[in-house]
């Protein structure tokens, strides 16, 4: 739970926390009449531009402890890595105090983010109880605003963090048709009018299991001359791999194959009220690939929506079967300028450049180059890789038009985009991210815990928020 108090007195059973980063935070800290003891430490600590952490005992009827956080020497974290690494370690009950009406968005990360637990299943639980306090109502309306995309995050970490059998593609479904769109509308495809409408690659990906499969189309229409970009991203809700079964080790991380998709949700919730200059629609195919006797087979040949054939070299290689369809569904319906295909991809982003960053890649130059500045001031850190048409030579084939795998290139995530590139059926404007691993943090660092992440919802809808 996290208050937003203007008055210390409106606090009971607190710890209470000062962020201290230059001398002039000494003489807020002085109104408070602490032990001259307290204040001696710190004036010490200022001179020597340390950063430092301690605590003293209040002996207090509502405040037990007071902790300073000091952090004075800059050279070697950012604010959010140093203070989220040393808030995480306090106490459930805590009252925030800073100096900075610049830092209170990133304190409210802070508390919200890096110290967020998924406990549902959990027997004993222990719940946050934070307070930050605030000086006026401007700072009240900034971390009110902030708040609201939180709680997006929040459940775009709660949704992926989910056991499978909670988020079949039926649940996601009524998840989302429960949802409070007020300017969004919804039009869901099931299994039925995925036949009928020849979205074939879909169909072969969901045969049979016992979870029937959905495409979800959300548009966000502001006005028909803005120009419309388009998500599409895969929501698969489990990924054995078919008949080219995973691994043991890389089966149970696969709850989490639908991480892009959560968070590409949660930013059109996040922006269904927001004042936009662009239209946007963002479509995903729900599927489940549970393995069964009528699963699609590697040397399977299949049409896709744009009539261009595929031969199936790897069933492990759902996403972008799909992702193709629904991109050629979606281009052939509506009038776009741009799209935009977002996925958790391929271990080579892992290899390249570890768990801290997405790639993107392609030829809309201008959505790249705006992800790249956000990624110097955001958690969200973006690289960009190089593309060229020879990865689009590669993927055609001798005895159908594509195969959706080209063993020997290797470029994974450059050639999963080329694949894709064939499916712009009206060559429209094109991005591609690969948030494979990012996805899904191995351990607790900044604003990141372990297990699920949110990845895309803050900086894709600052994103659009710009364009």
């Amino acid at each position: 739970m996290l208050n937003i108090i203007n008055n210390l007195d409106d606090i009971k059973n607190t710890n209470l926390v000062f962020l201290i980063e230059e001398e002039i935070d000494l003489e807020m800290i002085k109104i408070y009449d602490f032990p001259e003891t307290i204040i001696s430490k710190l004036e010490t600590i200022l001179t020597k531009k340390e950063n430092l952490v301690f605590d003293f005992y209040l002996w207090n009827e509502n405040i037990e402890k007071v902790y300073f956080i000091n952090f004075l020497d800059k050279s070697k974290k950012t604010f959010i890595e140093y203070i989220s690494s040393e808030i995480i370690k306090l106490p459930e009950n805590l009252t925030i105090i800073s100096n900075r009406s610049e830092n209170l968005e990133d304190l409210l990360d802070i508390c919200m983010l890096s110290r967020y637990k998924f406990d549902v299943y959990k027997s004993d639980k222990k719940e946050d109880n934070i307070s930050i306090l605030i000086k006026n109502e401007e700072e009240k309306l900034s971390l009110e605003n902030r708040l609201a995309t939180i709680k997006n995050i929040i459940d775009c970490r709660n949704l992926v963090s989910e056991p499978t059998h909670n988020k079949t593609p039926e649940k996601i479904v009524e998840i989302i048709k429960d949802t409070d769109f007020r300017n969004t509308k919804i039009r869901i495809l099931d299994s039925v009018d995925i036949r009928k409408k020849w979205l074939n690659l879909v169909d072969a990906v969901w045969k049979w299991s016992e979870n029937k499969p959905y495409v979800v189309i959300m548009e966000r229409i502001i006005n028909p001359e803005y120009p419309t970009y388009w998500f599409v991203w895969k929501w698969v809700v489990f990924d054995t791999g078919w008949l080219d079964l995973k691994p043991e080790n890389h089966m149970y991380n696969m709850k989490d194959d639908m991480a892009w998709a959560a968070s590409v949700f949660y930013t059109m919730k996040e922006l269904d009220q927001k004042e936009l200059k662009i239209n946007i629609i963002a479509a995903f195919p729900l599927v489940e690939n549970s393995v069964s006797g009528n699963s699609y087979r590697p040397s399977d040949i299949i049409k896709a929506y744009n009539w261009k054939t595929v031969d199936v070299i790897n069933t492990d290689a759902e996403w972008r079967l799909v992702l193709a369809d629904t991109m050629s569904y979606i281009s052939d319906n509506y009038k776009l300028d741009y799209i935009m295909t977002v996925a958790t991809l391929t271990g080579a982003c892992m290899y390249a450049l570890g768990y801290n960053y997405a790639w993107i890649m392609w030829n809309d130059k201008y959505v790249i180059s705006k992800l790249l500045e956000q990624s110097k001031d955001n958690s969200e850190k973006y690289f960009e890789l190089p593309f060229w048409n020879f990865y689009i030579e590669k993927t055609k084939w001798e005895i159908s038009d594509l195969k959706n795998l080209t063993e020997w290139v290797y470029a994974w995530a450059s050639m999963w985009a080329a694949f894709l590139s064939n499916f712009c059926d009206k060559w429209e404007k094109f991005t591609h991210i690969d948030i494979a691993w990012i996805a899904n943090y191995p351990e607790s660092y900044a604003l990141y815990t372990k297990w699920a992440t949110w990845f895309g919802v803050d900086s894709l809808s600052k994103l659009f928020m710009e364009l």
